[in-house]
C-alpha cells in the first residue's frame, strides 16, 4: 500500500540520487554486527560454544526471522541447542530469551536517550518516549540481579508447575550471568555497542538518501524497529515501513522513506541469505547414548 501511494518514479529517482559511499558503508556494517552478535551469544552460552557454531546459529535464525513475525526465529536457536548440542531444553530456552531481552533493552536504552535529547513536541514521539522508558524499566528488572535473587523464586510459588520450572531456570541463568561481574559488564557493554552499531547502520542508509541528524535517526529508528517487531507481518515488512514514513518525514521525502524501508529490510535479508546453508541444523538430532 505504501508503494502504491508513492510515485514509483520518485522512488527510483531517490535510489539513483543516493550516495553510493554511504550506502556501501551501511551494507558492509552487516558483517561486524553479525560477528559481534555471534561473539555475544558465545559469551552467554555457558558451555563455551565456539565462534563458528555461534555464527551458524545466528545466521540460521536470521533466515527464520524472514518467515516469522517479531523475530521469533531467534527463539528457534533453543531447538538446535537442545537437539544438536545437548543443552537442557529449559536452559536453552532461558538462554535465547535472555539474549532477546538483552537485545531489546539495549535498543531501548539508546532510543530513550535519543528521545529525551530531542525533547519532542509531537505527542506521538512523546508517547513513544514514555512507552519506551516504561518497557526499558521492566526489562531491566527482568534482567537484573533481582531476577537472580528472590524475585523469580517468589514468583515461581504462584505459577503452574511448568511455568514454575521455567522461572527457576531463569533464576539459575540470571544468577550465573551476574555471578561474575566483569563478564556480565562486558556482555552488557558489547550488547550496547551492537545496538549502537545497528542504529548507526540505519543512519548510514538514511544519510545515503538525505540529510538526517544522527540523534534524530536514533529516535526514529528505535520507534521504527519496535513497530517492525509487532506480530502483524513476516519480518516486520509493512509495519516497519509505515513507521519509517511517519517518523522520518521531517528529513526525507515519502519516496526516500520508502527507499529507506527497503534498505531496512535488507538488514535482515543479507544475514538470512548467508544462513540458508545452515538450515539443516534444525533437522539434525544428536544420537541418544543408547543409539551411539
Amino acid at each position: 500500500m505504501i508503494w502504491w501511494r508513492v510515485d514509483i518514479h520518485a522512488i527510483m529517482a531517490a535510489a539513483r540520487r543516493s550516495d553510493p559511499l554511504w550506502l556501501m558503508a551501511g551494507l558492509l556494517t552487516v558483517i561486524p554486527l553479525t560477528v559481534a552478535t555471534a561473539w555475544r551469544f558465545r559469551m552467554l552460552s555457558r558451555t563455551g560454544l565456539n565462534l563458528g557454531v555461534a555464527s551458524r546459529l545466528i545466521l540460521s535464525a536470521s533466515t527464520l526471522n524472514l518467515l516469522l513475525p517479531s523475530k521469533m526465529g531467534d527463539l528457534a536457536k533453543a531447538w538446535v541447542l537442545d537437539r544438536r548440542y545437548g543443552y537442557d531444553p529449559k536452559l536453552a530456552f532461558a538462554l535465547v530469551i535472555f539474549e532477546k531481552l538483552l537485545d531489546l533493552a539495549s535498543l531501548l536504552f539508546w532510543g530513550v536517550l535519543a528521545l529525551i535529547w530531542m525533547r519532542p513536541d509531537d505527542p506521538v514521539f512523546l508517547l513513544g518516549a514514555l512507552a519506551t522508558a516504561g518497557l526499558l524499566g521492566l526489562l531491566m528488572l527482568l534482567l537484573s540481579p533481582w531476577a537472580a535473587g528472590t524475585g523469580m523464586t517468589m514468583l515461581g510459588r504462584h505459577l503452574p508447575r511448568k511455568l514454575a520450572a521455567m522461572a527457576e531456570q531463569w533464576h539459575d541463568f540470571t544468577g550465573w550471568f551476574w555471578g561474575e561481574k566483569l563478564r556480565a559488564m562486558n556482555t552488557v557493554g558489547l550488547s550496547l555497542a551492537i545496538w549502537a552499531g545497528h542504529l548507526a547502520q540505519f543512519w548510514l542508509y538514511a544519510r545515503a538518501l538525505g540529510s538526517v541528524p544522527l540523534i534524530g535517526n536514533m529516535a526514529a529508528a528505535t520507534l521504527s524497529i519496535l513497530a517492525g517487531l509487532l506480530p502483524f507481518t513476516m519480518a516486520g515488512v509493512g509495519t516497519r515501513d509505515a513507521a519509517i514514513v511517519y517518523f522520518y518525514h521531517d528529513w526525507l521525502t515519502p519516496a526516500q522513506c520508502a527507499m529507506l524501508g527497503l534498505l531496512a529490510t535488507l538488514r535482515y535479508v543479507l544475514p538470512a541469505i548467508a544462513g540458508l546453508p545452515f538450515m539443516g541444523d534444525y533437522l539434525h538430532r544428536r544420537p541418544a547414548p543408547d543409539e551411539a
